[in-house]
């Protein structure tokens, strides 16, 4: 795991410094604490630039990069699971291998084969490869979106690349003007949805999707892998039951691949079904010395650490705890937000970060359960959709006129994700089409507020990846696409890759494994909402390897109680933050409106957090990154 950057400018007119790949390097120094390597050579009138930040987890002795062969050269960010078979077909071919890493059998590979050879690539990755013969540069990013890569064109036909918007950004040709569709996207979602950015000049890569350069031409965004349509019930040809072994194999499957490693290997454990699954097939696989890690809460409202402890006592792992009070979250906000290289509005990744860094006090990599909720429908939303079938028959006039009265008059409840809060988003944001209801739903600023908050953003839903989404009849199985697209790779995985590469720690999620993707996405989602069951063959699955009241329990997530904070600890920065910043400079940004939004939230007459959370990050990011 490591971080990546690199440049093709061309000669004539070169606007990069000698030091622009050392600036760039820099800005990702966390990312790979172990060692540094760069290449800068000319081809015709282009210079090449590919840098690396290296975090030793595999073949520590001689896997440094870049790495070349004859025909080409790689900075590559990620694991490969499948590398040995990938190897073992290229030395079928009279490949001599120098080195025992997946770096150089992904550099084989994807030099025999270039772009069509993506999808035989099983693991999390990012890289640039630079290919002599054709003199291109291919970039690619894994299926599930897990580790980031970003890009931006430079003047006469250049390329900038890197793993992080803020190494990105060091170049000194990079236009840093605040991209309005990037703060359109960021406000109503808590992160910019590829392949925005927040500044004009640089794009994100979609997951599954890789771009091309050669002779001062950039490609569009091509995938090599899409979401799949789901067979039918009768196309399973099985049983539940033995869906459910095939599950379970299959997930064990996953993280014995996920286990390679040469240092030791960890496991995040929240004590929910998804981190203790995993926990429970890696501790059968490694020994009675592994490590899992929790967080705990003083605030009950939040804690789960009691089924965590109880999972950690069952498979007879080592658990290391460390319990947070509100102070800790507190003092950690500015060094947390930091890290971000882009502004990153989930809440959660504070307790992330500190859970990140309390693992890499023992370890360099763990597992952890990112995956389930959106490949097996674990989210109470998914329900609602169930709901708001029967409540889009109601006459539009008793809805109106009698059921958002009533929901106005409903007092403000603070704590996370109370029934007053989802009653108001469920009836406030509803609308006939499921993809639009659903991403109303997952928004923290709806529509309307969103055209008041970004007047030039019309109101309108930002730009998505409904054209990427499976055609198929199963409404349910669209919405699980659709969360994988855009919530699962934009914020669950970018807080996690952020939160433990800022400790120079790696984390691995079993359950995005190639053959859980496949696997999972087969199903139709009759057997991942049942009856008013969520993750209902994943619960099956489960049986009689996790205990119970965990497989029982209801889903919780890694919230913070930032609805009072925004009242107490947080309320004079936010109040200092809506009178001066830079976010008002840019033009785009109403700030009466969070004038407005503020005096709401803190008279209790209105839950504003999240958009002031997402100022305040923002302020955060602008005032380091380019104001």
């Amino acid at each position: 795991m490591c971080g990546i950057c690199g440049f093709i400018e061309r000669r004539s007119i070169a606007t990069g410094d000698g030091e622009a790949l050392d600036r760039m390097l820099a800005r990702i120094a966390h990312r790979g604490p172990d060692g540094e390597g760069r290449s800068v050579e000319t081809r015709g009138d282009w210079k090449v630039a590919l840098g690396h930040r290296r975090l030793s987890i595999i073949d520590l002795e001689t896997g440094a990069q870049p790495m070349e062969s004859a025909r080409a050269k790689i900075t590559y960010n990620g694991e490969l699971y499948n590398f040995r078979a990938l190897r073992h077909a290229l030395e079928a071919r009279g490949h001599v291998f120098r080195t025992k890493s997946d770096t150089e059998a992904l550099l084989g590979h994807v030099s025999e084969h270039g772009p069509d050879g993506l999808a035989a690539l099983s693991g999390m990755f990012a890289f640039a490869l630079w290919d002599e013969p054709s003199q291109s540069l291919l970039l690619a990013r894994d299926r599930a979106g897990i580790k980031p890569l970003y890009y931006g064109e430079l003047p006469g036909g250049g390329l900038v690349f890197a793993s992080e918007l803020a190494s990105l950004m060091a170049h000194p040709a990079v236009d840093r003007t605040l991209s309005q569709d990037g703060l359109v996207s960021y406000f109503f979602s808590d992160y910019v949805a590829p392949p925005h950015t927040m500044i004009a000049g640089a794009k994100k890569l979609r997951p599954g999707h890789y771009v091309v350069w050669k002779d001062g031409g950039l490609s569009e965004q091509k995938a090599f892998w899409r979401i799949p349509a789901p067979r039918s019930i009768r196309e399973t040809g099985a049983t539940d039951e033995e869906l459910a072994r095939e599950l379970w194999r299959t997930l064990d499957g996953a993280v014995e691949r996920q286990l390679v490693a040469d240092v030791p290997v960890g496991i995040f454990l929240s004590g929910g079904l998804d981190s203790s699954a995993v926990a429970t097939l890696a501790r059968a696989r490694t020994g009675p010395t592994t490590k899992a890690f929790s967080i705990a809460f003083d605030d009950p409202t939040f804690d789960e650490s009691t089924y965590a402890r109880s999972v950690a006592r069952s498979i007879g792992a080592v658990h290391v705890e460390e319990t947070l009070h509100e102070q800790d979250l507190i003092d950690v906000v500015d060094g947390a937000l930091d890290r971000l290289d882009e502004p990153l509005a989930d809440p959660s990744y504070l307790p992330t970060y500190l859970l990140s860094r309390l693992a890499a006090k023992h370890v360099k990599v763990v597992l952890g359960g990112d995956g389930g909720d959106e490949l097996f429908g674990g989210y109470p939303t998914y329900r609602a959709h169930d709901h708001a079938r029967h409540y889009g028959r109601l006459p539009a006039l008793l809805r109106d006129r009698v059921v958002a009265p009533l929901v106005a008059r409903l007092p403000v409840d603070d704590r996370y994700q109370s029934l007053e809060w989802k009653i108001r988003r469920f009836t406030q944001r509803f609308d006939d089409d499921p993809v639009t209801r659903h991403l109303r739903w997952m928004s923290s600023v709806d529509l309307p507020d969103l055209r008041r908050a970004l007047p030039g953003s019309g109101g309108v839903l930002p730009e998505t990846t409904r054209a990427l989404l499976p055609a198929t009849g199963d409404a349910l199985h669209r919405i699980l696409a659709l969360d994988f697209s855009t919530y699962m790779s934009g914020s669950v995985l970018t807080k996690v890759d952020r939160a433990s590469m800022a400790h120079g720690l790696e984390v691995r999620p079993p359950l995005l494994d190639n053959a859980m993707l496949e696997f999972a996405f087969s199903l139709p989602s009759s057997y991942k909402l049942r009856g008013g069951t969520t993750k209902y063959l994943f619960k099956r699955a489960a049986r009689g390897h996790v205990p119970y009241d965990i497989i029982a329990r209801p889903k919780k997530g890694f919230g913070i109680p930032l609805a009072a904070w925004m009242r107490g600890a947080l309320r004079e920065p936010i109040a200092a933050v809506v009178e001066r910043s830079p976010v008002w400079d840019s033009g785009f940004v109403d700030r009466e409106t969070f004038r407005t939004w503020n005096r709401e939230h803190q008279g209790k007459r209105a839950d504003r957090s999240k958009p002031l959370w997402a100022l305040l990050v923002l302020h955060h990011w602008l005032s380091r990154s380019i104001a």
